[in-house]
């Protein structure tokens, strides 16, 4: 769905033709329209399409977003050499001993 691992893959990839450049500019596309309309928009035949239900989706996300951010104060996760070894809420304690080792 929105916001997909491989889709951030597809759009870190995405190199405009010199034609798609002069087309955006002339038609009134800002610079991330591109990465925007793939990013939520539904894949349709050779490329996406953004219709007013992935807006609306989109709309939803936003909304509960800053609980959703509060919920994952004092989390940590553990990566090493990018696998994800675990996943805890550190106490106080941790969260100070973590920062001062920076």
């Amino acid at each position: 769905m929105i916001f997909e691992m491989e889709d951030a893959m597809k759009i870190s990839k995405l190199q405009p033709t010199s034609h798609a450049v002069m087309r955006l500019a002339q038609r009134g596309f800002r610079k991330d329209d591109a990465e925007w309309i793939m990013t939520l928009g539904t894949e349709v035949e050779g490329g996406y399409l953004v219709l007013k239900k992935d807006v609306f989706e989109i709309e939803r996300l936003c909304k509960r977003l800053p609980n959703e951010l509060r919920r994952l104060v004092g989390a940590r996760i553990v990566v090493d050499g990018g696998v994800l070894i675990t996943a805890y809420h550190a106490k106080p304690r941790k969260q100070r001993k973590l920062l001062s080792n920076q």
